[in-house]
């Protein structure tokens, strides 16, 4: 199959927005995807790891936001990064309630040359794009991205299938 009949199959199917950004996600994970491998990384670590690296000393529950993940996957994914001595978790003596996520000096090694594999991987992007389709589509999907937040979430059906009252 060439490219030229994918992206006419696409067109012709009528994607969704949400398959769309998911579709587009994708290609652009899959692109880096193999230089995170190469550092023996998981996708869900390297998120984390990145995380960290911009802010160091997170708490669990705003890490889990900001790597949008569930809490139970990210403590899963810190039990793993911690016993390959990526992360630590500290509990500050202020506060014996809160957990806090901090970078590893091994994590930060493997971290530094991968943030800038990310960085020169995002401005190929750009450029392929162009700049100003770049900028224009950053635009609209942080837009997108506020009015969404903005909406009222849909009923979700019980375990049985059926929403009450139906």
């Amino acid at each position: 199959m060439t490219v030229a009949p994918l992206r006419q199959d696409l067109h012709e199917r009528d994607e969704s927005l949400a398959e769309l950004l998911a579709r587009a996600n994708h290609v652009l994970a899959e692109s880096f995807q193999d230089q995170v491998r190469w550092h023996g990384l998981s996708a869900t670590e390297w998120r984390v790891l990145a995380a960290l690296s911009e802010r160091d000393g997170v708490p669990m529950s705003e890490l889990a936001d900001q790597v949008l993940f569930k809490q139970p996957t990210l403590t899963k994914a810190i039990d793993r990064m911690e016993q390959a001595l990526l992360v630590q978790r500290r509990t500050p003596n202020e506060d014996r309630r809160r957990t806090l996520v901090h970078l590893s000096e091994r994590g930060k090694r493997i971290a530094t040359p991968l943030l800038q594999s990310a960085r020169q991987h995002d401005a190929a992007v750009n450029r392929a794009l162009g700049d100003g389709a770049s900028r224009e589509l950053k635009a609209a999907l942080l837009k997108l991205i506020d009015r969404v937040r903005t909406l009222p979430r849909e009923r979700r059906a019980p375990r049985g299938g059926r929403v009450a009252g139906d």
